[in-house]
Formats: structure tokens, sequence, C-alpha cells
């Protein structure tokens, strides 16, 4: 009966609220994800160089290149 007066509660804006609540969530999601594969292959990529320069250090040490050719290869791999 009120709402035939325009009195009635219209909860259409709370719909419409959690809505765009949801929408919100799964972009801020999807950023995060984003940002997490981007780092991983960040992170992979300097486990790979820390695993080369270990190798590097070891040749070195074991004699097998000359110091130039260890600073060269350092300064590579560093860059």
């Amino acid at each position: 009966m009120w709402h035939m007066y325009g009195y009635g509660f219209n909860y259409a804006w709370l719909w419409m609220l959690g809505f765009s609540l949801i929408k919100i969530l799964a972009v801020i999601g999807l950023v995060i994800l984003f940002i997490r594969l981007i780092n991983r292959d960040r992170i992979d990529s300097y486990k790979h160089s820390s695993k080369a320069m270990e190798i590097l250090k070891e040749k070195y040490a074991k004699g097998e290149i000359s110091e130039e050719e260890y600073k060269h290869k350092k300064k590579i791999l560093r860059s």
C-alpha cells in the first residue's frame, strides 16, 4: 500500500552497491594476480642469475678461468 504513494522502500540502490563492490573486488583481485605473476618472473630471474654467479665463482676458484674473464663475466651477469 505504501508503494502507491511513493513512501515505499526501494532497495535497488543496495543491489547496485553490492554489484559495484563485487566489480571493485574483482578488479583488485586481477591486479594482485598480475603483480604476483610479474614478481614471480623477477624472482625466477634472480635465482637463475644467482646460480650462474655461484658457478662462475666456482670456476674462478678452481682456476678454470682467469681473473680477467671472471670480472668480464661477472659484469655481464650483473647487468
